[in-house]
């Protein structure tokens, strides 16, 4: 989960039966009783331990099938489950995140249901609980990259609180990923999905399997290799150009800069990092020129303070004058070779099988896998020169027209910084099942289960940047932070060390470091996480006795559980001896828990006038944490068959949730921020003209800072670690659903609505503290405000800016999702073969988040949180043939009302020529996109061909983020919104091919 709010069902209305044998594309399909004297196996629906013949949950359950998904091109588990109804009405952590902090490090895949946080939604393989996955400190949650989808048939999505029935974690649901079990045989598969314009995001995937069912047992073993091609923002041009996009409020017309080079509107790279021009300040600190280019060529321009300096030609570096923003070089070449999709290769192992014993079964499953993954992106470099720094590393102290030791020259040079992972997560698993004999009562003929699990993630990670103790040393160290100069390489330097010289030639032409320079600078440290997790566990199930209706059944267990996580960040991470990265420490915990639980269903009424059947469920679990103590949760529902066509399920249960390792233990995470994203402070009172809020305005100008404050300072930095005295989370969970299978047609409608609240969260809020201490009503005793620092001494370097903030985990109030699921099936036969038409859709009414008590902000809506999202899936099958087409919906989403009520901006000669104010587009048009396939099949082969996007939809352009009330900016990828809904690669190409034998 990324440092920020994520945090924001639909029925199982098909018997698994059918499911099994017809595809369901992301949908459950309607519950139907086995036709009289037809045997049925006894199976397990998710979010219940009762074994059943009937597909009739209490709680709403989606069903995705792997044949639904690879007719509609998907070919790896994250798009699956991230791409669900459930899921995408929130921003979900996959490949695009490669310039981000997210928890569990780089190249990490996650599902987050109803937008609650990945670490509140439980993962599970067969029923049973995966280990956490990732590298550095922040892994809790599981990694979706290592499921074994090579040998996948089905995933299970229970949309509700679970912990009476999982334990912690199933606050907002529970996946549960099924494999294979009938494999009498081989396969072999492969899959591709390429296109858009080259191979940027191309996927490719290999597999094969092998399954005997023999006399007393079964085995199975699998394997895959699955590859991911980075998409480059080169790429695709319109990634690598972000145009300002703003609107003349009068006309309506584009208002933003225009390239006096291409005669088009101007492009700034895909980091938005600006390089080669010198901003100065008078060594006093006055700011004396401009965020201006240097450049040799073009007209002159008239001088225009504070936004630019004039043109004329500097006498201290001959050949360069200073020119406005659109003269300026603004796309580098280091943000066309950056990553907008990390490159992701993994190879994954899975064996299971069972061998009878007479007495019992003997079970077990094996998980290998490996993840190799990079993230290549560009920082900025941007120290202030010594104004008493000699001629060779200041230019303005060379003598000439301006006197000598006089300016403060400031450095914008990009370098690239790689991230790299190898993940290595291995899970065993061995258990006994069978049956209790004769002679125990109630227990006779019971199911009993019990079984040891042992995973461990091995997490190796290496950081690349400059190295920030050598770079300093060679520029004479950073005006803005130091109080003395010392000289170039002083004594106490690091070996080697010499000068850079930041104001060449080629660094000026380029805006990047000499090949030499970059190698001399480079650093690289490597560090390794190990999370292992231990489960014991058993259980036992049956009949208790008959009521008039049915019989009682029940489920009654225990486990234990224990975590350890262990994160060593190499010495130069945890020294800060990256320069303007992060930082990091050591992260080392252990917890452990012991559980309790049970559950009963019983049958009410059966056979009578209005209720066919109505059967009441209770679940309840002990829990007992070293860390925490003892808790208790429970659970209740009610299913009411009220006809064949009709039924009413309702449920409500509590959900409890220790605090993850890594919210309790990380050790302190550094990094920087710019005092532009931070400070909502920074030219408060416009020009008069403009709309500004005015609680942040009056908040700014209580506290002392100037109406025009520029922001000029050092980037602040910020702080993440553990809470030191969390609390753990209770959630309540409510649910109600309506089911129609109507007789006179093969129809199945199911609506449900949920709400889910948790209480006491965990969070952190990152550099969001400070917008909120400003848009608060209550300022300065909103208790944000005591979580940063900014400067009030006007003897200091740093005046007014903002040091330090506090982003550490704490618990806040609450946040509350609630929501209406609409699931739909029509199947009919059409001329020579059958069609089937599925839907599903869920509207998001509530996504609030209480930060502190009467301080709530409602996130449903925002760009990246969409309230509807849904997909539809249609079928034709004809003999060997079959025909799909598959839609994504994302609905429209909106900052308007996020961003004070206003789409006008502040005045600004870095957005629109002039300092004119201009119209925002803070809004995104609803997306429907479409694919098509064919399939051909026979008794041994399978070929699926297909076209995702078929009308290669780009997503929706947007304005930068305005200034908000604090805790959510939209970000942008080149113009396009920013968000995991969408397709940023283009139209492709897919292809499967199976062959069995």
């Amino acid at each position: 989960m990324l440092q920020r709010k994520f945090l924001l069902g639909t029925s199982m209305i098909v018997g698994l039966m059918a499911a099994a044998a017809a595809p369901g594309f992301a949908f459950a399909q309607s519950t139907n009783t086995p036709a009289e004297g037809t045997e049925v196996d006894e199976l397990i629906v998710t979010g219940s331990r009762i074994k059943r013949t009937e597909y009739n949950s209490v709680s709403p359950v989606q069903v995705i099938t792997s044949e639904s998904s690879s007719l509609a091109g998907m070919i790896n588990p994250t798009e699956v489950l991230q791409s669900a109804s459930v899921a995408a009405g929130s921003t979900q952590i996959n490949n695009q995140f490669t310039g981000f902090v997210v928890n569990g490090g780089g190249g990490v895949n996650t599902i987050s249901i109803r937008g609650l946080g990945d670490q509140r939604t439980l993962v599970m393989l067969n029923g049973r609980r995966l280990p956490p996955a990732g590298t550095q400190g922040a892994v809790a949650a599981v990694d979706l990259n290592i499921l074994p989808d090579a040998i996948v048939e089905r995933y299970e999505i229970l949309k509700d609180g679970a912990s009476s029935i999982y334990g912690s974690d199933a606050v907002a649901g529970v996946v549960n990923v099924i494999t294979r079990t009938n494999l009498d045989g081989g396969r072999l598969e492969a899959s591709g999905r390429f296109g858009g314009g080259g191979d940027g995001g191309n996927e490719y995937t290999f597999s094969g399997a092998y399954g005997k069912v023999l006399d007393r047992g079964r085995f199975l073993i699998s394997g895959q290799y699955y590859e991911q091609k980075a998409l480059k923002f080169g790429d695709r041009k319109d990634l690598n150009c972000q145009e300002q996009y703003t609107f003349d409020p009068t006309t309506g017309q584009r208002n933003d800069w225009i390239d006096v080079d291409t005669g088009t509107f101007k492009c700034f790279g895909a980091s938005g990092a600006l390089f080669n021009y010198i901003p100065v300040t008078l060594a006093n600190g006055a700011f004396y020129g401009s965020r201006a280019r240097i450049s040799t060529d073009g007209p002159a321009y008239a001088a225009n303070q504070p936004y630019w300096a004039a043109a004329a030609a500097d006498p201290n570096l001959p050949g360069y004058r200073f020119a406005p923003l659109n003269d300026r070089d603004s796309v580098n070449a280091l943000d066309a070779a950056s990553d907008f999709i990390s490159p992701v290769k993994r190879y994954t192992v899975y064996a299971e099988g069972q061998y009878d014993l007479n007495f019992g079964e003997l079970y077990g499953e094996f998980l290998g896998h490996q993840r190799k993954s990079s993230q290549t992106n560009v920082q900025q470099l941007f120290p202030y020169i010594w104004e008493t720094a000699p001629c060779s590393v200041n230019p303005f102290n060379c003598g000439g027209g301006i006197p000598a030791n006089t300016f403060v020259p400031q450095s914008l040079v990009l370098t690239p910084y790689v991230f790299k992972q190898d993940v290595q997560v291995f899970r065993g698993l061995a258990g006994l099942r069978g049956k209790f004999g004769q002679g125990l009562g109630f227990l006779t003929g019971w199911d009993w289960d019990a079984y040891v699990s042992y995973s461990k993630n091995r997490g190796k990670y290496s950081l690349t940047g400059i190295n920030s103790e050598l770079f300093l040393a060679s520029i004479g160290g950073d005006w803005a932070n130091t109080f003395t100069f010392d000289g170039i390489c002083p004594p106490g330097s690091p070996a080697g060390c010499r000068p850079v010289n930041l104001f060449s030639d080629q660094v000026l032409r380029t805006g990047n470091l000499t090949p030499e320079d970059y190698a001399y600078l480079k650093l690289t440290e490597n560090g390794v996480t190990n999370y292992t997790q231990t489960i014991v566990e058993g259980q036992i199930s049956g009949d208790i006795f008959s009521l008039p209706a049915g019989k009682l059944a029940g489920a009654f267990g225990v486990s234990y559980r224990r975590d350890e996580l262990d994160d060593k960040p190499g010495e130069n991470l945890a020294n800060q001896n990256f320069y303007n990265l992060a930082t990091a420490n050591r992260t080392k915990g252990d917890d452990s828990v012991v559980e309790a639980y049970g559950e009963l269903e019983a049958p009410l009424l059966k056979g009578l006038p209005a209720f066919e059947a109505l059967t009441l469920n209770l679940s309840g679990r002990y829990s007992d944490y070293d860390s925490y103590g003892s808790n208790s949760t429970y659970k209740t529902g009610l299913n009411w068959q009220i006809t064949n066509e009709y039924r009413l399920r309702t449920s409500y249960g509590t959900s409890f949730r220790a605090p993850a390792l890594f919210e309790r233990f990380l050790g302190n995470q550094g990094g920087y921020l710019s005092q532009a994203s931070v400070d909502p402070c920074i030219r408060w009172a416009g020009d008069g003209t403009s709309v500004v809020n005015p609680v942040v305005a009056a908040n700014c100008q209580a506290a002392g800072i100037p109406g025009n404050y520029s922001g000029a300072n050092p980037s602040a930095f910020i702080i993440t670690g553990g809470g030191q005295d969390l609390k753990p989370e209770k959630s309540k969970a409510f649910s109600a659903g309506f089911v129609w299978t109507p007789e006179f047609a093969d129809l199945s409608v199911a609506i449900d609505y949920y709400e889910i609240e948790v209480n006491d969260q965990v969070t952190s809020n990152g550099a969001a503290v400070v917008g909120q201490c400003y848009a608060a009503a209550d300022f300065p005793n909103n208790p944000f405000c005591d979580l940063f620092t900014r400067d009030t001494d006007p003897t200091s370097q740093t005046y007014l800016g903002i040091t330090e903030i506090d982003g550490s985990f704490r618990n806040i109030v609450s946040q509350t999702s609630r929501g209406i699921d609409l699931t739909t099936r029509y199947s009919r036969d059409l001329g020579p073969g059958k069609f089937t038409l599925e839907t599903q859709f869920s509207w998001t009414l509530e996504d609030t988040q209480e930060l502190f008590p009467g301080n709530t902000d409602d996130f449903n809506g925002l760009i990246g949180e969409p309230a509807v999202v849904g997909n539809t899936q249609a079928r034709y099958r004809w003999n060997d043939l079959t025909f799909t087409w598959s839609t994504e919906f994302v609905g429209r989403q909106s900052n308007y009302e996020y961003q004070f009520g206003t789409d006008l901006s502040t005045p600004s000669n870095y957005t629109t020529p002039q300092g004119a104010i201009y119209r925002a587009k803070n809004h995104a048009e609803a997306m429907w996109y479409h694919h098509l396939s064919v399939r051909y099949q026979t008794d041994t082969w399978e070929g699926i061909v297909g076209v995702s996007n078929v009308f290669n939809e780009d997503p929706p352009k947007v304005s930068p983020g305005l200034a908000d009330k604090g805790n959510y900016s939209y970000g942008r990828v080149g113009s396009y919104a920013f968000a995991t809904q969408y397709d940023y690669i283009g139209r492709q190409v897919f292809v499967n091919l199976t062959r069995r034998f």
